[in-house]
């Protein structure tokens, strides 16, 4: 009995993953990403096309109030620290009422070459069940492409191995693309 209600949560679990998934795939609305991913790694490439300020976009992807606009998927976004032209960003995220991750993030402004990087500070979890963020790390990059700005947005995550590792890595996933949806809407509703 208790095997086939595990299957029954297993199963709920996977519908809420992959449905989403298949949603956005449809939809590009010019969006391009390519998620790649092993036993206990992913990275993920995402860009889209705006006609918006590079200025503005830029601004969007290191301000935190954007940041924090942005996290709509995590329970709490808090800015640790700031200093002239980098922050510390502490990220809450929390999945299935019982799994929580919380991550600082440092994230340096480069206005010259019109990117932010980012890299992971320390991550922790509730429970062992879950994969650990071994390390972390990627950017932002506005660039020129004729009378429009290409955003693009990159990540790569190395994960130790856990119970859920593929069913974690598949959740990023449909996260990493969700917030790619995310972004676009923004800086079309902000810098436009």
């Amino acid at each position: 009995m208790i095997l086939v209600k595990n299957k029954i949560w297993w199963i709920i679990v996977l519908v809420f993953v992959f449905i989403p998934v298949k949603k956005y795939a449809q939809e590009s609305k010019g969006i391009q990403y390519k998620f790649t991913e092993t036993d206990s790694t992913y990275s993920f490439l995402g860009s889209f096309k705006t006609r918006a300020e590079p200025g503005c976009l830029l601004e969007m992807c290191f301000n935190y109030e954007h940041i924090r606009a942005l996290g709509v998927f995590a329970k709490e976004v808090l800015l640790v620290d700031e200093g002239s032209g980098w922050n510390q960003i502490a990220y809450h995220y929390q999945k299935f009422i019982i799994f929580e991750n919380k991550s600082v993030w440092h994230r340096k402004l480069n206005e010259e070459k019109q990117r932010v990087d980012f890299t992971m500070v320390s991550s922790k979890n509730s429970h062992s069940v879950m994969p650990c963020m071994v390390s972390s790390s990627g950017f932002y990059q506005v660039r020129q492409q004729g009378t429009c700005q290409i955003v693009e947005y990159y990540q790569e995550c190395q994960l130790t191995t856990a119970v859920i590792t593929s069913l974690y890595i598949d959740i990023m996933k449909n996260e990493v693309i969700k917030f790619m949806y995310r972004f676009s809407d923004y800086a079309d509703t902000h810098c436009n």
